[in-house]
């Protein structure tokens, strides 16, 4: 398990590890978006980030994991591997969901990994946890009326083999 803390507000660096903001994705997303329509970006993991964090080789050690959220009902995450080289900045990824949230979508939280309560790549069964992290205890206050920590998970065997389409959000 590698432990990782939301920071306030900061100078993210666009191809650092973050929550909101405008990802940095590559190019042919910003014209054709690989996530459902009514998601929002959430978070962005710059594997390079892992390096020395990430001892059992779970993921590549380079590329970025991406998480894109509907937030209509409750929370759905969808999660995207990428190991293609990011080059665009994608500004108007969450354009449209100004009214729906807030202005904490548009600024940049940044992840520190090491410490903190937020995990990711820890074992549960046969899955692993992508991302585990409580908005309650973070200053994104549309997002505390989740009312828990949100966990993602997807089959080990899956993580193994590149791909990532059996992601389960859980609300625990």
């Amino acid at each position: 398990m590698i432990n990782f803390e939301i920071c306030d507000r900061g100078e993210a660096e666009y191809e650092g590890s973050r929550f909101f903001g405008d990802p940095v994705v590559p190019e042919k997303w910003a014209d054709k978006e690989p996530w459902p329509e009514d998601d929002i970006f959430m978070c962005q993991i710059n594997l390079a980030d892992l390096d020395g964090y990430d001892t059992e080789g779970l993921l590549p050690a380079e590329g970025y994991l991406y998480f894109f959220a509907d937030i209509t009902d409750g929370i759905e995450v969808h999660p995207i591997l990428s190991t293609q080289e990011p080059d665009t900045i994608y500004e108007d990824c969450n354009m449209g969901f100004e009214e729906d949230t807030s202005d904490d979508i548009f600024t940049d939280w940044v992840i520190r990994f090491g410490k903190g309560k937020g995990s990711i790549l820890e074992r549960v069964d046969d899955r692993i946890v992508l991302l585990e992290f409580d908005p309650r205890h973070t200053q994104m206050d549309f997002l505390k009326a989740i009312g828990g920590k949100v966990r993602v998970t997807v089959p080990e065997s899956e993580i193994k083999a590149g791909v990532i389409a059996g992601a389960v959000t859980e609300v625990i």
